[in-house]
Order: C-alpha cells, then sequence, then structure tokens
C-alpha cells in the first residue's frame, strides 16, 4: 500500500503494506505509486519537498515481489516491466522540487533504485539499515535504472563492485560510501521543515543535475536487454525459486507438528555442553533479546572458555553494525553460565560429544532432575535419535534437533521425532526454532539423517580422489568454480578431520559399502589438507564436479525412496542451507558421473 499526504508544506509518500511484513514493488504498489507522482506534478507541484518514507519500523522498500518476477513468461512481458519502473523513476528524478528518501531498514534492490532516483539520501541509525543491489544472487540484474544512478552517486569502480558481489551495507558503510547523504536519529515523528532547512543550508537537498533525457534513455535499453535475456536462463530461474523455497519455509506451518491443542511456549531454556556449538546455540538463543538460557558443561575448562568466546561472537556483531553496544551487553546477560536451572527449564538441549554412552549417561543423570512437561532435546548429528530415547522414562519429551556449525549463522536444523515424540513436544520444537529464526526441517531418524547423509560421502568421495594423486587446490578450485562457498578437503578441515572420520565411520557402519571411509581419513593425517608438493594435475573440472556430485544426487534419491523426507524441495532446501549448494542449481539436473570403486 502506498499512502500520500501533506504535512504544511510538505508532501509524503509513505509505503506501509498492512498484509506483508515487508513492503514490496508489486505492480500494484507501482500502479499506487504512478498515479500519486501523476498527482503530485498536476496538483502538488509548488509544495517545497517530497519525502519517501516507510510505515514499517525495519524495512524500507525490500526490492520487487520475487514471485511476480517469477512469473514472467516473456521477453516483451519483462522488458515492459523494466521499462515501466525506469519511465516512473525518471519522472521521480525530474520533479521540480527535492526529493528525499528516508531509509529506515532494508533498502536493497528496487527499493534503493527509487532511493537514488531521489536527490537525497538519508539513513536513520537503525541497525536493521542495509542497502545494496543484490540481484546477482538471483541470477539477474538490477531494472530500474539502478546500476547507472549508483555510479553516478558512488563512482563506477565502487558500484561495479557493489553490484557484482551483491553486498549490503550498513547505514555507516553507506555513508563512507557515500551513497546516503547523512544519518539521524530514528523517530516516528521526522520534521520534516527542521530536515529541510538544516540540510538546505548545507546544500545537501538542493535539486541533483539530471542527466539528458537522450543519454537516460540509452542506458536503460541496455539494462533492460540485459534483465530481459538472463531472467530466462536455468541460473536465474532457479535462483528465484530458491529464494522462494526459502520464504516458503521461513514459517511453515509443518502439518506434523500441527495440533489439537494450544502451542506450547517455550520461555526459558538451558544447554549441557559448552563446546563450539553449545556456544553458538546459548548465543542464538540469548540474542533474541527476552530468552534467558543456561548454559553449563561437565568439564569446568570447557565452561570457563565459554564466556570469552561467546562475548567476542557479541562483539563482532557490534562491529558489523548489527547490535548496539547496549543491546549486546544485555543480551549476553541473557545467559547464565555454569548452573543451568534444569528444575524449570521448558526445554533442555544436550550437546555434547557425539559418543551414545556418554549421551545416555547424561540423560539417566538429568531427567529426573526436570520438570515432567519439559522437553528434552539432543543436538546429535549422526547417532539414532529413537536408540538414545530407550532408557529415557519419558520418551514422548524427547526429540532431536540437529543444528549446523556455527548455529548462530546457519538457518537449516533438522528437527527428528522418534516413534514416541508427542506431538505438543515435535509442534513446541517447530515454533522455538522458528521464533530463533531458524528453518525447521522435520525428518525421519535415520543414520546422517537427511544433511549428513548426503554431505558425507562428498567428502569422502573427495579424499578417495586425493588418494588417486589428484591435486587437493584441482578438488577444491573446481567445487568453488561450481558455485560451492568453499571446497570439499577445506570443509574437512574446518569440521576437522576425527569428527569427519567419526560421523563417516558411524554411516558406513550403517549402510556398508557405499558409504566406505577413505583409508586416509581413517588415519587422520592432517597433512593430506596441506598443499602439495606432488600429484596429478587434473584439470578437467567437469569431471571433477560430477564424481563429486554424484553420491550427493545417489544419496538425495534413496532418501526420497526411504521417506527420510517427503518432497523434493525439501532436499533442495536441505543443500541449499545445510551445505551451501548454489541457488542457481539442483541436483536433480546434474548428470552422473561414475564414482569410485
Amino acid at each position: 500500500m502506498v499512502s500520500y499526504y501533506r504535512k504544511d508544506d510538505m508532501g509524503i509518500i509513505e509505503f506501509n503494506d498492512p498484509d506483508s511484513k515487508v513492503n514490496l514493488l508489486s505492480a500494484e504498489n507501482l500502479d499506487a505509486l504512478e498515479r500519486i507522482i501523476g498527482s503530485v506534478i498536476e496538483n502538488d507541484r509548488h509544495i517545497k519537498a517530497l519525502f519517501f518514507i516507510s510505515g514499517k519500523q525495519d524495512i524500507f522498500i525490500a526490492g520487487a515481489d520475487i514471485k511476480e518476477l517469477a512469473a514472467i513468461c516473456t521477453k516483451a512481458e519483462a522488458i515492459q516491466i523494466c521499462k515501466r519502473g525506469q519511465d516512473l523513476f525518471d519522472k521521480i528524478e525530474q520533479l521540480t522540487m527535492p526529493t528525499i528518501a528516508v531509509v529506515s531498514g532494508a533498502c536493497v534492490g528496487g527499493g534503493l533504485e527509487l532511493a537514488l532516483s531521489c536527490d537525497c539520501i538519508l539513513a536513520t541509525k537503525n541497525k536493521k539499515v542495509r542497502m545494496g543491489l543484490p540481484e546477482k544472487r538471483l541470477g539477474i540484474t538490477p531494472g530500474f535504472g539502478g546500476p547507472h544512478r549508483l555510479a553516478e552517486r558512488i563512482g563506477a569502480k565502487e558500484a561495479g563492485h557493489l553490484i557484482a558481489t551483491g553486498r549490503l551495507l550498513s547505514g555507516k558503510e553507506a555513508l563512507l560510501f557515500n551513497l546516503v547523504d547523512d544519518i539521524i536519529p530514528e523517530s516516528k515523528k521526522f520534521l520534516y521543515k527542521k530536515l529541510i532547512k538544516v540540510y538546505r543550508r548545507r546544500g545537501i537537498c538542493a535539486k541533483r543535475s539530471a542527466r539528458g533525457n537522450g543519454e537516460r534513455a540509452g542506458l536503460n535499453q541496455a539494462e533492460r536487454e540485459v534483465l530481459a535475456e538472463k531472467i530466462f536462463q536455468e541460473p536465474a530461474r532457479n535462483s528465484l525459486a530458491s529464494y522462494l523455497l526459502v520464504s516458503k519455509y521461513r514459517n511453515y506451518p509443518w502439518p506434523e507438528s500441527a495440533s489439537g491443542t494450544p502451542r506450547p511456549t517455550i520461555k526459558r531454556s538451558a544447554i549441557i555442553g559448552a563446546g563450539t556449538m553449545g556456544r553458538g546455540i546459548a548465543y542464538l538463543v540469548s540474542s533474541q533479546g527476552d530468552l534467558p538460557v543456561g548454559l553449563t558443561d561437565l568439564d569446568r575448562h570447557t565452561l570457563k572458555k565459554a564466556r570469552p568466546r561467546i562475548k567476542a561472537i557479541y562483539g563482532e556483531a557490534v562491529k558489523k553494525d548489527i547490535l548496539y553496544k547496549n543491546e549486546a551487553r544485555v543480551r549476553f546477560g541473557n545467559i547464565t553460565f555454569g548452573k543451568a536451572d534444569l528444575a524449570h527449564a521448558d526445554i533442555v538441549l544436550e550437546s555434547i560429544t557425539e559418543d551414545a554412552s556418554l549421551k545416555e549417561a547424561l540423560f539417566a543423570e538429568v531427567e529426573p532432575r526436570l520438570r515432567k512437561d519439559c522437553i528434552l532435546a539432543t543436538n546429535a548429528s549422526c547417532l539414532s535419535v529413537q536408540g538414545l530415547s530407550k532408557s529415557l522414562a519419558r520418551a514422548e519429551r524427547f526429540i532431536g534437533m540437529h543444528f549446523f556449525n556455527p548455529a548462530y549463522k546457519m538457518k537449516l536444523v533438522e528437527v527428528v521425532p522418534t516413534r514416541f515424540t508427542s506431538r505438543d513436544v515435535l509442534q513446541a520444537a517447530v515454533a522455538f526454532l522458528q521464533r530463533l529464526k531458524r528453518i525447521p526441517v522435520i525428518v525421519k531418524d535415520s543414520p546422517g539423517f537427511l544433511v549428513n547423509r548426503m554431505l558425507l560421502p562428498y567428502l569422502n568421495e573427495a579424499v578417495f580422489m586425493l588418494e588417486e594423486g589428484v591435486l587437493a587446490e584441482d578438488i577444491d578450485r573446481a567445487m568453488l568454480e561450481f558455485g560451492m562457498p568453499m571446497g570439499p578437503l577445506r570443509l574437512l578441515g574446518e569440521i576437522g578431520l576425527d569428527v569427519a572420520y567419526k560421523a563417516s565411520k558411524a554411516l558406513e557402519d550403517s549402510y556398508g559399502n557405499r558409504m566406505k571411509v577413505p583409508e586416509t581419513l581413517k588415519a587422520c593425517p592432517e597433512e593430506i589438507l596441506e598443499p602439495q608438493r606432488t600429484g596429478r594435475s587434473h584439470r578437467d573440472f567437469e569431471y571433477i564436479t560430477g564424481r563429486l556430485l554424484s553420491p550427493i544426487k545417489r544419496e538425495a534419491v534413496l532418501c526420497l525412496e526411504e521417506r527420510v523426507v517427503d518432497d523434493r524441495e525439501i532436499i533442495d532446501l536441505a543443500l541449499l542451507l545445510g551445505i551451501g549448494f548454489p541457488a542457481s542449481k539442483r541436483i536433480w539436473h546434474h548428470k552422473k558421473c561414475l564414482t569410485s570403486a
């Protein structure tokens, strides 16, 4: 929804869609904006300034409606949509009164292109301010005049870099790039007259000189042609579909977790295990602002290390302009170290070493101290959740919640109910994860669950190729060029060879020879990950890629056949968010290659 009103002798255009959490430049909103701009030109051309604002706290405009982009069927339609947006933003640029965009949150894609058509861009001190043209991530290019206006404002080199990387800038970064003219306090009641007076004195709100019609028309036409070409290519179609897929499952009402009873609310939590994963989960829970969490560990040394390391994560959030210092201090205070209040916790999450006997011993000690309605969850990554529940007195309150490392960055969490898990426990677990802004996927309890079932044989295959003499740098480079965030051998180093071996061995014990662990990995020599001086350079990256993807595709097909999940798109989601599979590609479309014997 787009509305227009006058405040004294100022005009205000406000974006505030009541039916959506974000403001989008949908066809409907572009219609409304077009009518408003026409009315301003016709009836209000003598106002002293025109402000563009958002009625939402943390959003200016989040760009185009991706559903509408994905629904474009012809090149002519793509060109027409682009031209319409370009013509409208050209009109805004050519208005006779100063135009000011007040950015108080996400201002990306078409939202930034609109702001760039204004004479002045002001960002508020809101930590949610993020500005950029991330269309590259969707396999397309900006289509409403953003590239050339961005270059005019911050320089061609800087603009090219931001567009090519899809990087989003915080308010402070945007000021350093000269993308915004100033940063102002966040206020629901902007003092429009005062702003105009101050910024006119400083020369900020003066009308900018627009390009000539002929020059702008040529740039716009070139932009339309590029976007109309790219949007029908496979990378763009897959990337747009990936965006919609993540959006669908962000707050998905899983049928398996539906029940007739009111949804239980988790208010107090405790984590047992203060290692890397436990620390990450503690940060994630505490950072929500209103969720106290207790963190404890059987080993005092591990617990002692947890406090400074979690504090460092908060420090990084402040440094990256995600949180204010005071916010970080308060949220860090949500964590109680050492004495987790198990007796009053709504959920207790175990995150200790991946060892069944250790976990079972811990559960035997902890379960009697919990409330009868408390949820006990395990962060097991490969062990049978059903098997771990056998010794519990209240197995119906037990569930698997497998986070990925680092837990505060990785959005995916595998939720693993057993045959005994009650419906309300499953419902509460899903709701809790969604409250943490994670994306839960419900998977069947089977060795490796879903993500590790596909990931570990992929890593094993990389080691088999290494044993055959293929250079490590070729293996990693092939997958980087394919679009993975890092190569498989570097990923092994990040996971830890001992951890990877233990998990891989568990799958080999369950699935047999197709999950065979390489002999080299059994020995766990760290030098296998170091640059090699000898070996066979194998520059056929297509062969390397095909061979490494084969076990992923094989296990993806088997996971569907075995009903680990019921829908192929959940596998696409798991690969995207759990492994970093490129959004522009699909495992199903990749031709199968021979794997090692």
